[in-house]
Order: C-alpha cells, then sequence, then structure tokens
C-alpha cells in the first residue's frame, strides 16, 4: 500500500513530500505519523506548516498536529481517521447532491 506525505513550507513557498510503501494500512499509517512528524519542523524546530497533506492507499485527509510535540502518536492516529473519515462523507454528500440535481 503506498502512502504520502506533502507539507506547503510557508516561509520558502515549496512543498515538501515524502511517500513510500507499506505491507498494510496500520504500518502506513505508522510511517505516516513517523514522517509527517519529521517533516513537519525545519532542522532549525521552526513548523513549516500546521496542517499535511496525507495520502495512506486510496483515503486522502488534510491533517494538522504534526508539528505538536505533546500530541501523542495515537492521538495523532485519531485526527488522521476523522479526517478521513469526514473527506469520504463529504464526498458522499456531494454525490447525493450531483444525483439528485441530475
Amino acid at each position: 500500500m503506498e502512502w504520502f506525505v506533502s507539507f506547503w513550507d510557508l516561509e520558502t513557498q515549496r512543498t515538501s513530500v515524502r511517500a513510500g510503501e507499506a505491507s498494510n494500512r496500520v504500518d502506513g499509517m505508522t510511517q505516516v505519523i513517523a514522517t509527517g512528524r519529521e517533516l513537519a519542523r525545519r532542522d532549525d524546530g521552526s513548523v513549516v506548516n500546521k496542517t499535511a497533506h496525507i495520502r495512506i492507499g486510496t483515503e486522502l485527509a488534510v491533517v494538522a498536529g504534526f508539528d505538536n510535540p505533546h500530541l501523542s502518536d495515537e492521538n495523532l492516529r485519531c485526527r488522521i481517521e476523522a479526517a478521513i473519515t469526514a473527506k469520504q462523507q463529504h464526498a458522499r454528500t456531494m454525490q447525493q447532491r450531483i444525483s439528485v440535481e441530475l
């Protein structure tokens, strides 16, 4: 399963992206969290951006919190799950609206 984490750097106006592969969703989530935490801060400790775009398999989300060292990995995992669910619900709602309009 492929995954990626992407941050828009507000200072440099560039995108930082890391991608990889995992054997399953749990491993993909673990790798996204570790990589997101690494990319969220520059070498000097300053924050690149508070939000990241992530993908695990086919699931996409925008998630905040990678920059927060006080946020546990489990809490961040819950945020990612909630963001994925919200995006999926939004997509279903939009699909229903399109179906009604047609």
